[in-house]
C-alpha cells in the first residue's frame, strides 16, 4: 500500500521520461510533495521556488505559455490558498498548469488545521475552466497522470497522505468527468473520492447483502450529470456522499447541484468535516468525524433498504 501522492512521483518520472515538456515547480516541499527523485533525474527541469507559493504558480503559468506542461506541487491547504494568483495567472489565462495538492483532507493529523487541505475542493470548483482530480489509489494515479501529461487544460491534483490499497483492476481505464461505478448494487448510492474510496468498500463489506449498495468513486469534476442520475435510477434512491473535506463547496455541493429536482432522490446527506478541523492522530481525527469504516458501517446501515421496500 502507497499513498497516492507516492505513486504521482513515480508516475510523474514515467510522464517526463517521454515528455520533455514536463517540468515541476516545487514550494521548498519536494520530499512531502514526493517530487526529490525528479530533482534529481532532472535538474535542469525543476524549478525550486521556496516558501512562496504566489510565486511559484506565476513562474508555471508562464512556462505553460511557453509551452512547457508545469506541475507546481505543495500542501493542498497551501497552494489552494493563493487563490487570487490562481485565478490571475493560470485560470483567466487559460495556462496549462497542474496544480498539485497534497496533504488533502483529516491525515495531515497533528500539523491540525493551519495545513489542513480541508476547503481546496471548494475554492477549485469556482473556477470554471479548472478540470479536478483525485486518484484513489496507485493505478488511477498513472492514469490520470497519463490524461494529464497528453491534455493543455489547467488542472488540479488533489493527492492523499494515507497509504491505500488498489480498489481498480490493471485493466483499469481513466475517462475524465466519468461516474467510475466500482459496486453496483440496488440500495443506496454512496459517492466518494480519493482516499475515502477505499474505506467506503471496506464499511460496505461489513453490511448485510439484502440492501447492497452502489459505490461510485467521483475522481474528476465536474462530473457528468448522466451518469449519476443514471446510478441513481436503478437505487433505492437514497444518496450518501462521504468526503475528507468540508461539508460546504466540495463533492456534496457538485452532486447537490446535479440531482435537484431529480424525483429518483429518496433523501440526500452528507458525511464530511463539519468545523475547521482539529490536530490529531488521523486515526483519532476519522473517528471524530465518522469518517473511519466504524463510523460509516453505522451510516450506511441506517440509510440501507432494499429497492423493492420504497413506496
Amino acid at each position: 500500500m502507497k499513498a497516492t501522492r507516492d505513486w504521482f512521483g513515480e508516475a510523474l518520472i514515467t510522464a517526463a521520461e517521454t515528455d520533455d515538456r514536463v517540468v515541476v515547480v516545487n514550494c521548498d516541499l519536494a520530499s512531502a510533495t514526493r517530487t526529490e527523485q525528479f530533482k534529481r533525474m532532472f535538474p535542469d527541469r525543476f524549478v525550486e521556488c521556496g516558501i512562496a507559493e504566489a510565486n511559484a504558480i506565476s513562474i508555471a503559468a508562464g512556462l505553460a505559455q511557453e509551452g512547457f506542461r508545469p506541475f507546481v506541487a505543495s500542501f493542498a491547504h497551501f497552494l489552494t490558498g493563493k487563490f487570487l494568483e490562481i485565478f490571475q495567472s493560470v485560470a483567466l489565462n487559460n495556462a496549462g498548469v497542474v496544480m498539485v495538492g497534497t496533504h488533502a483532507g483529516l491525515a495531515i493529523g497533528k500539523d491540525g488545521p493551519t495545513q489542513m487541505g480541508l476547503r481546496d475542493l471548494a475554492v477549485m470548483r469556482s473556477l470554471h475552466n479548472v478540470q479536478i482530480m483525485q486518484p484513489a489509489d496507485g493505478r488511477e494515479t498513472r492514469a490520470m497522470l497519463g490524461y494529464l501529461t497528453a491534455s493543455s487544460a489547467p488542472a488540479y491534483l488533489r493527492l492523499c497522505r494515507q497509504p491505500t490499497r488498489e480498489v481498480h483492476a490493471e485493466d483499469y481505464q481513466f475517462t475524465f468527468g466519468r461516474a467510475d461505478v466500482i459496486l453496483s448494487g440496488s440500495g443506496p448510492v454512496i459517492c466518494t473520492m480519493g482516499g475515502m474510496v477505499p474505506v467506503v468498500l471496506d464499511a460496505v463489506d461489513l453490511l448485510p447483502a439484502a440492501a447492497r449498495p452502489s459505490v461510485i468513486n467521483l475522481s474528476s469534476l465536474p462530473v457528468a450529470p448522466a451518469d449519476v442520475l443514471a446510478a441513481v435510477a436503478r437505487s433505492s434512491g437514497d444518496v450518501l456522499v462521504v468526503e475528507d473535506h468540508f461539508v460546504k463547496g466540495g463533492l456534496t455541493d457538485e452532486l447537490a447541484r446535479i440531482l435537484v429536482g431529480c424525483p429518483a432522490v429518496a433523501s440526500f446527506d452528507s458525511v464530511a468535516v463539519t468545523d475547521f478541523g482539529q490536530s490529531g492522530d488521523p486515526d483519532d481525527l476519522y473517528q471524530r468525524y465518522r469518517l473511519d469504516r466504524a463510523g460509516l458501517v453505522r451510516r450506511f446501515a441506517a440509510i440501507a433498504r432494499p429497492r423493492e421496500s420504497v413506496a
